[in-house]
């Protein structure tokens, strides 16, 4: 039976609110993978962070295309 390590979840909210624009910008319509401050992307995107940060879980997330931000905003906020 493999040893269990204790993985540390890191807090990557505040990471992603601040570099969010440079996201939308550079990976829009795709799924990405932050770990320690860092995007993987790809097929085994969730592997490579995990194989470079084996004690931090990392956040899997969709980056929406600028167009779609625009139509949320939109929606949630009719004009009146």
């Amino acid at each position: 039976m493999a040893k269990r390590t204790k993985a540390k979840i890191v807090d990557t909210d505040v990471w992603i609110t601040l570099h969010f624009q440079k996201i939308v910008n550079k990976y829009a319509g795709q799924r990405i993978v932050i770990s320690n401050g860092e995007i993987f992307t790809g097929e085994n995107a969730v592997e490579k962070a995990k194989k470079k940060y084996p004690n931090i879980i990392p956040t899997s997330m969709p980056v929406p295309r600028p167009e779609e931000l625009f139509m949320h905003v939109l929606i949630i906020c009719p004009a009146q």
